[in-house]
């Protein structure tokens, strides 16, 4: 029996070939696509079908110039959708001009893209004037070439955050060597016991050293024996059993769960309960002498409206990232690494690629990782964008040169994922926290929260505030000194009172700024244990009628019990009195309309009815009884079976924007209702 031999590492094909098309010609060219079908072997009808699916390809020529104006959430409260009308009035011919969904930059709304025929690098302008973009588009025309906005020189400050354990020197790959001396050190009691166990000569406990990292370096055919003591370690079991031998991950993932690191893109499961599962999984076909390898997969997608801080994270600190992705697959027996980026992510994808250069130089990763022993690539995959690939299964489809469709589960990817393999997908700020937590002690990480909670998380905010951007808060903070602390966002602009905040960009709805019977509070509060220590903490009336969203403390255990809508996400938005949230409900049922990957019925249709009816609501097309006797009763069923039905969360967040603004902002539908009797026809029950 000999050591099985190495797979090679994957490599989509499909994908990154488009993308050199589009980038070559600015569209996918069909004799280009041909040439490519050809070398490729892939059938023509499969690249179009797959290229047909993502919004950044297009299969005619474009125009001189093509302007893409965000048309989400911070930037529509920028003016945007105006910016696209004036545009467009102002460019007849010759400028494509189109909305495009969020492109990551709300805290400096509104966020625009120009990109120009034969140039495959595009250019970001953020907070322009329209005047001001105007004046780039017709320079551009003209072939005076203006600069772009960085997103180096957006808010946000590295030396502020804590999540550095480098403290902005330049990183050692601490925690990568620190693990490894974990594991040798392991299969350094695993040789010595081995030796005495089996009879092993030197050279056997040599090829057992070898073989238990991962690749032997020797020529001769390993021994049975040999063989056999390897799996007993790789798989923690029989005589090699236990956390200083087989078991030695163990120490790491102990460290993850004292600090209670949850995976950041909503979800909240541990992590440590997902890189064990992966680890479980590739231990279960090294048993039954399957393929072995695995998959570390960094989701950094990040095109929720509202959502920018892993932008910050991927450009500031990417060697957290790339140093958690070999910490990762280290832990688990992983083959491979993959940072998965959005496109429109272009300084972050260089910054990424250039510390996995730096990386390998140090011997921490790639082909020839010397300090791994074994190899170990990792690279960025560039999203070719939709927001739908933000799901997790989606995502390792569009990885597989497929649609970007979500998966229906089970399998789960730990067992199930690229490939067919066990794969561990996380967000950015996941990995990010995994180097400060793996070299500092998850207790350490645990005591950085407040009022009881644990760790640190990073928020993107934008909206009415005075200073949007990304800031990484303590877990437990209450909501109201992230909006008002001079440290943070200094309040509200203008000063005016805060009349809505979206917890989780559209897919958490919109919240009033006090929850009241019927408009929020929960059941039975008083007796909310949540709410009582709440208001132990903060010395507020238990008993109080209401509770101020603004004393909530940012953590998603607290928004689960308290909150109407259970959300708390990475983006946060704010809107001052006076915003029409009814207006604001429709651009996110709009969004969620043109993002759906039109996969399951529930989710395609109900997204587009939701939008029509928050149209004609608009449109003051709707009377008050039509919409107290037809359409409410109506739209709960509707909902509901979006909800219930639908495969994956996107579907599942259609309904929120629609049912929190009918729940708790009743004035605000009113005033668009046809009928002089409106606001009295409101019914008081949740939608």
């Amino acid at each position: 029996m000999s050591a099985s031999a190495p797979q090679p590492p994957y490599a989509p094909v499909l994908l990154p070939g488009l993308q050199r098309i589009q980038h070559q010609f600015g569209y996918l060219q069909s004799a280009a696509m041909e040439e490519f079908s050809k070398q490729s072997g892939i059938p023509m009808a499969r690249l179009q079908a797959v290229g047909s699916f993502f919004p950044h390809f297009r299969f005619t020529p474009p125009a001189k110039a093509t302007i893409h104006v965000c048309r989400d959430m911070a930037c529509q409260m920028a003016g945007s959708r105006k910016t696209l009308d004036n545009l467009k009035r102002a460019f007849p011919q010759d400028v494509e001009v189109k909305g495009v969904s969020c492109l990551g930059r709300c805290d400096r709304a509104s966020a625009a893209c120009l990109s120009l025929a034969g140039d495959e690098h595009e250019t970001y302008l953020l907070g322009r004037t329209d005047a001001e973009l105007e004046a780039v588009i017709r320079a551009a025309l003209k072939g005076t070439e203006s600069a772009h906005d960085s997103d180096k020189r957006g808010p946000g400050n590295a030396a502020a955050f804590q999540i550095d354990p480098y403290e902005g020197q330049p990183s050692d790959y601490a925690g990568v060597r620190k693990a490894v001396l974990a594991r040798n050190t392991s299969i350094l009691e695993a040789s010595k016991l081995a030796a005495e166990k089996f009879n092993l000569g030197p050279h056997q406990i040599e090829e057992f050293r070898q073989n238990t990292v991962g690749e032997s370096k020797l020529t001769s055919v390993s021994e049975a024996i040999v063989d056999k003591a390897v799996l007993a370690w790789q798989t923690d079991s029989d005589w090699a059993k236990g956390k200083t031998l087989g078991g030695w991950s163990e120490a790491i993932l102990a460290e993850f769960e004292a600090g209670d690191l949850r995976g950041m893109g909503g979800a909240g499961i541990p992590v440590a309960t997902k890189l064990r599962d992966v680890r479980d999984a590739i231990r279960t076909a090294r048993v039954r002498s399957t393929d072995t390898r695995g998959f570390v997969v960094v989701n950094g997608d990040e095109s929720e409206p509202g959502t920018f801080k892993d932008r910050e994270l991927l450009l500031q600190l990417p060697h957290l990232i790339v140093e958690a992705v070999i910490i990762a697959g280290l832990v688990t027996g992983a083959s491979q690494g993959f940072i998965y980026i959005r496109h429109e992510y272009t300084e972050q994808i260089e910054a990424c690629r250039a510390e996995i250069q730096r990386a390998e130089t140090l011997g921490m990763c790639g082909a020839d990782a010397s300090v791994l022993g074994r190899p170990y690539p990792v690279s960025v995959f560039v999203s070719p964008g939709g927001y739908i690939c933000g799901e997790q299964s989606a995502l390792i489809e569009a990885m597989s040169d497929r649609r970007g469709e979500p998966r229906n589960m089970p399998p789960k990817l730990e067992t199930n994922g690229l490939q067919d393999l066990p794969t561990i997908v996380s967000n950015v700020e996941t990995y990010a926290w995994m180097p400060y937590i793996f070299l500092r002690s998850g207790a350490t990480y645990a005591g950085l929260g407040v009022n009881g909670w644990k760790g640190r998380r990073f928020f993107s905010i934008s909206g009415d505030v005075k200073r949007p951007g990304v800031y990484e808060v303590p877990m437990g903070m209450p909501l109201r000194e992230l909006i008002y602390g001079e440290a943070y966002c200094g309040g509200i602009v203008n000063d005016l009172p805060m009349k809505a905040f979206a917890p989780s960009g559209p897919s958490g709805g919109f919240l009033p700024a006090k929850l009241k019977p019927g408009a929020g509070l929960p059941r039975d509060h008083v007796n909310n244990k949540a709410w009582i220590a709440l208001a132990a903490r903060h010395g507020i009336d238990v008993a109080s009628p209401e509770i101020d969203i603004l004393d909530l403390e940012l953590e998603l255990n607290l928004f689960r019990s308290l909150s109407p809508t259970q959300a708390l996400g990475a983006g946060l938005v704010v809107y001052a009195e006076g915003r029409d949230m009814a207006e604001q409900a429709l651009y996110s049922m709009e969004f969620y309309r043109n993002e759906s990957c039109g996969k399951c019925v529930p989710c395609r249709l109900g997204s587009q009815k939701m939008t029509s009816l928050a149209a004609s609501l608009l449109a003051g097309k709707i009377d008050a009884t039509t919409w107290k006797e037809e359409l409410i009763p109506m739209m709960k069923d509707l909902l509901s079976a979006i909800e219930l039905s639908s495969i994956c969360g996107l579907g599942r967040s259609v309904p929120a924007p629609l049912r929190t603004l009918v729940s708790f902002f009743p004035e605000d539908v009113a005033r668009h209702l046809s009928a002089s009797t409106a606001k009295a026809s409101l019914p008081a029950a949740k939608a």
